[in-house]
């Protein structure tokens, strides 16, 4: 899956580099034992998103036992299956945002940072800029009519029961923009929805049949837009982080 995904390829490739670059910084700068200290915290970091990242790529078939409930097929099957797919690259995420703390010295909010200009140079770049427009024309696509956008907003609607402070916030604002032509999201926007799934997902017992306002076939569609965006996001935002190392 994630192979088909424009740009994965050459950013993985990248970011199967970084373990060797730690290694060879952790070598280089063995005589001055504050930065070998700050550059093993990091190379610990990095081993624990690592470990997410590839656990939430690596998934690729949820296996059922038919004693206990039926094998799902098409819609259903890929909206079970993105649904762990889309938690465990959240769980990477979140670890990401703290190996950028190791990195940087200072933190970032997981969900407005890309639109902030302290961080322009990951807004900027094209694989960030690339994952973005991909999402927006799906979204065009996607939801393009007045009843889909209904479906839409009836969803984030539901979501936005669960959501408190600033996320439930930046909800209420993309919901009044849902019915915008055409429908433009930030980087906030997308990120401020996928941790909503996340969230129903792993806290408020959300499955692929429940809310029933928002069937599997609306999910599947929703997820298949997302968490490409979530993988090239975190992909380039490490490989871009690393690079200071």
């Amino acid at each position: 899956m994630e192979f088909a995904f424009q740009n994965f390829q050459n950013e993985y490739n990248d970011y199967g580099n970084i373990g060797n670059r730690i290694l060879i910084s952790i070598h280089n700068n063995r005589a001055n034992v504050q930065r070998t200290a700050e550059l093993t915290q990091i190379q610990n970091e990095f081993k624990n998103l690592d470990v997410k990242m590839r656990l939430a790529f690596g998934i690729s078939e949820i296996i059922l036992n038919n004693d206990f409930v039926s094998d799902k097929e098409g819609d259903l099957k890929i909206c079970h299956l993105l649904y762990y797919k889309l938690a465990d690259l959240w769980f990477a995420y979140e670890t990401y945002i703290k190996l950028f703390g190791q990195v940087a010295g200072v933190g970032k909010n997981k969900i407005v940072w890309l639109d902030a200009a302290a961080h322009n140079t990951y807004a900027t770049s094209p694989t960030i800029i690339n994952a973005l427009n991909l999402a927006n024309n799906s979204f065009a696509t996607t939801y393009n009519t007045i009843q889909k956008r209904n479906d839409l907003t009836g969803y984030l609607n539901y979501c936005l029961q669960q959501a408190t402070g600033q996320q439930r916030t930046r909800l209420t604002a993309i919901i009044a923009n849902v019915g915008q032509v055409p429908l433009i999201l930030s980087h906030s926007d997308v990120l401020t929805i996928i941790y909503a799934i996340r969230n129903n997902f792993v806290h408020n017992g959300e499955t692929t049949v429940v809310p029933n306002i928002f069937g599997f076939k609306n999910k599947s569609k929703l997820l298949r837009i997302l968490y490409p965006y979530l993988c090239l996001v975190i992909l380039k935002s490490t490989n871009l982080t690393c690079s200071q190392v």
